[in-house]
């Protein structure tokens, strides 16, 4: 490089950082670099002012990395926000660095609280703190729900790096939702910095992520209040975009408020509860759940009129009910234990005869849409089946129906002395009273079948009543066959008797033969709690549950199925691993 291009490259270098004076030192370099005569002088002076250049050039260098260093590791790159209804912001590095965390609502910042309100996460990569955020968020219950959502959004300027952290982002959140067995959807975006949006942000406490989703809402419907929808959770926008927004909801706090005023409990210590946005059913709705006095009452209030569309008013003054035969209660809200003594009462006032006689099938399920409790049991050969007001306690219907014995000989065949009038006698049908036990079913089931119980494997043993007979319905599976035998209980004959042969080489990542799927089984108790962790809810809030054991295709499977918060559910998990196969919630109509 010659002298001319070293003092072209200083004077770029520091014009605009050097002294004044500089300038003028330069020029005088270029003016005396042709007068030979003072070559040495000139030499010696451009020798020494080239020095004081280089050394202030070092000084900018130095900076300049500085400058550098300090734009990679110090200042803000991108924001990521994480929203449900917690509204939590990283600021980011170009080094995938926090910098900076703190929840932007006070959902938020009960989130971090665990933290350090997010100084503890500061210096982690960004996937590692979004990795604890959400599992905090998922411990705190707010995606407990089948339909809930969380909004992961991504603000940088840097189009291609947005959308490869974003891509990064979900793949974070979505691992630890698998790992945690929630069923919540993951929402995502990238976008650039605006302005706007950022100042609709800081007004409302929330991030600028979800008021871009906001604004996705009121390009809808642009009647909605921008300050209203961000009141509103992650998961009850994203049903607002799907519905085209016709009209502004309630809110889970107006929902609950308008149950607990319903329920007789506003003025009272909160009790525990929790609201379920709905708005993506038929009828789009809140569930709201109010937990008193022992017992959960479930509600479901309109989405947009704020109307009460099922539920029981007053149950903190409601009377017990006082079941007669005209059918008069007294009581506003009604259990299934209250259903269940309402329909024996009226039983024991109508059927003295049968005092005293064993009552057994005992079933109560509520109906919702007519507000109602289908109330079942059997006695003395008889079918007894009641509707009992929800509301009121008082029984609306009672339905008798005579099961005839089967014929002497046949199988379950008594016939001692049951009256066969239509309406109940003072004689008892075999089955009701007759039962051999469940080992004693199996035994029979294998003789039938001809297998012994160390090659037999066990599907189901369920005891139930078919028409009037009391019953063993039996599966299980022994080398390439599945058995499926009913046996009766009063006498242990074999009532039904179906053989199936079975692919016990299914190709599956699990199962590669029968052996395999005989020699691993989590147990009934493993798949139930499976299912319950999937949906979201605790054992204590699931009713009517079953869980079968199965043979499906060359794998061994538990089949349950529940009910809760008006939905029913079924689950296929794999026997094996635990892993859920198949499962479906349909409204519980």
């Amino acid at each position: 490089m010659t002298d001319r291009e070293i003092e072209l490259k200083i004077r770029k270098a520091v014009e605009n950082t050097a002294p004044d004076g500089l300038s003028k030192l330069l020029s005088e370099i270029d003016d005396r670099k042709g007068a030979v005569n003072i070559v040495e002088k000139t030499g010696k002076r451009r020798n020494r002012w080239i020095g004081i250049v280089a050394a202030c050039l070092a000084l900018v260098l130095v900076a300049g990395a500085g400058g550098f260093y300090y734009g990679q590791n110090y200042s803000v790159a991108t924001v990521v926000s994480l929203d449900v209804n917690p509204s939590i912001e990283l600021r980011v590095n170009r080094n995938e660095k926090v910098l900076s965390c703190r929840g932007l609502n006070a959902e938020g910042q009960d989130i971090l609280a665990s933290m350090g309100g997010g100084a503890d996460l500061e210096g982690a990569k960004v996937s590692v703190a979004v990795n604890a955020i959400v599992g905090a968020i998922v411990k705190s219950g707010y995606l407990d729900s089948l339909s809930s959502a969380i909004l992961i959004s991504v603000e940088d300027n840097d189009t291609q790096r947005g959308a490869s952290l974003q891509a990064k982002l979900v793949a974070e959140v979505d691992g630890v939702l698998q790992t945690a067995s929630s069923s919540a959807g993951v929402l995502s975006q990238s976008m650039t910095v605006d302005a706007d949006l950022n100042k609709q942000a800081q007004q409302n406490n929330i991030s600028s992520g979800k008021a871009a989703y906001i604004n996705q809402v009121i390009a809808l419907n642009p009647s909605l209040e921008f300050d209203r929808l961000a009141q509103l959770t992650v998961e009850e926008l994203r049903d607002l975009i799907r519905l085209g927004a016709p009209a502004m909801p309630i809110g889970k706090s107006e929902a609950s408020r308008i149950a607990g005023e319903y329920a007789g409990v506003l003025e009272l210590d909160s009790p525990a509860g929790f609201v379920d946005p709905e708005l993506d059913d038929v009828v789009p709705n809140y569930e709201v759940d109010i937990f008193w006095n022992g017992r959960e009452y479930e509600y479901m209030v309109d989405a947009f009129t704020g109307e009460i569309i099922s539920g029981q008013p007053d149950i903190v003054s409601r009377e017990q009910p006082a079941p007669s035969g005209t059918g008069a209660g007294t009581a506003t809200a009604v259990s299934s234990d209250d259903a269940l003594n309402a329909a024996l009462a009226y039983f024991g006032e109508k059927h003295p005869e049968l005092a005293g006689q064993e009552i057994a099938g005992k079933s109560v399920e509520y109906d919702r849409e007519d507000n109602d409790y289908d109330v079942e049991f059997w006695c003395s050969g008889y079918e007894f089946d009641y509707d009992v007001d929800a509301s009121t306690g008082a029984v609306r219907r009672e339905d008798t129906r005579y099961v005839k014995p089967a014929e002497p000989g046949t199988a379950g065949g008594q016939s001692s002395g049951t009256s066969n009038t239509g309406t109940p006698g003072t004689g008892s049908a075999t089955a009701p009273n007759g039962d051999i036990g469940a080992d004693a079913a199996k035994e029979a089931a294998l003789k039938k079948a001809g297998v012994s119980a160390s090659d037999a494997v066990w599907l189901k043993c369920q005891r139930e009543y078919d028409d009037g007979r009391l019953e063993y319905e039996i599966e299980l599976y022994s080398g390439s066959t599945e058995y499926d035998i009913t046996v009766d209980a009063a006498t242990g004959e074999i009532v039904k008797f179906e053989t199936e042969l079975i692919d016990l080489h299914h190709d599956d990542d699990h199962h590669s033969t029968g052996t395999a799927a005989q020699t691993s089984d989590i147990g009934a108790d493993a798949a139930k709690s499976a299912a319950f962790t999937h949906a979201g809810i605790t054992e204590g809030q699931a009713s009517r549950v079953k869980c079968e054991r199965d043979y499906d295709d060359g794998r061994l499977v538990y089949e349950v199925e529940f009910k809760s918060n008006g939905y029913e559910y079924e689950y296929k998990i794999d026997a094996s691993t635990g892993s859920i196969l198949e499962h479906e919630r349909d409204w519980d109509d």
